[in-house]
C-alpha cells in the first residue's frame, strides 16, 4: 500500500497541478473550463477515500519496520529497497513499467491518440496518472484545448 506521506505529497501536487489549470486563461473558451472542471472533478471524487486510506494504514502501520537496507543497495541505485510507496507507476525488472496498473502496451492500446496518430497524448496519460481512470477521447481533447490556451508562443 502506499506510504502516507507520498500519498499526502502526491495528492498536494495534483490539487496544485488542477488549480493551475482551472485558472481561466486570457481567452478561454467555454470547453476548455469544461474540461478542467470534469478532470477537478474526477480527482476529487477519489481524493476522500485517498485520504482516508492514508490515515487507515498509519493507524494500523505506523510504526511497522518495512526491511533492513545495506549502504552498498543505497549506492547501488535503491534497486529492491521497499523506501516509498507510490500508485501512479511501478517499474518491473522483467515487465517494464506500469502506469496505475496498465503496462505500456496497455497504454498505447486503450488511451486516446491524437487524430491519425498511433501513440496516447500526454494528456491521456496525465489524465490516467491523476485519476486512476482511462479519459474518453472528448476529455482529452478539452484538456488539450485547455493546456494549448495557456501557453505561450515566443516573440
Amino acid at each position: 500500500p502506499p506510504h502516507p506521506s507520498a500519498m499526502l505529497l502526491r495528492s498536494a501536487r495534483a490539487l496544485s497541478a488542477l488549480r493551475t489549470l482551472t485558472r481561466a486563461p486570457p481567452a478561454a473558451a467555454s470547453s476548455r473550463g469544461l474540461a478542467t472542471d470534469a478532470l477537478k472533478a474526477a480527482f476529487a471524487a477519489k481524493l476522500p477515500a485517498a485520504i482516508d486510506e492514508v490515515k487507515s494504514i498509519r493507524a494500523a502501520h505506523g510504526e511497522k519496520s518495512l526491511g533492513v537496507t545495506t549502504v552498498a543497495q543505497a549506492y547501488g541505485g535503491m534497486r529492491g529497497i521497499k523506501c516509498m510507496t507510490y500508485e501512479t507507476s511501478l517499474l518491473d525488472p522483467e515487465e517494464g513499467i506500469r502506469f496505475r496498473g496498465f503496462s505500456i502496451p496497455e497504454c498505447q492500446e486503450l488511451l486516446p491518440k491524437a487524430k491519425g496518430g498511433s501513440e496516447p497524448l500526454p494528456e491521456a496519460l496525465f489524465w490516467l496518472l491523476l485519476t486512476g481512470d482511462v479519459p474518453t477521447e472528448a476529455e482529452v481533447e478539452g484538456l488539450v484545448a485547455n493546456m494549448a490556451g495557456r501557453g505561450k508562443g515566443p516573440g
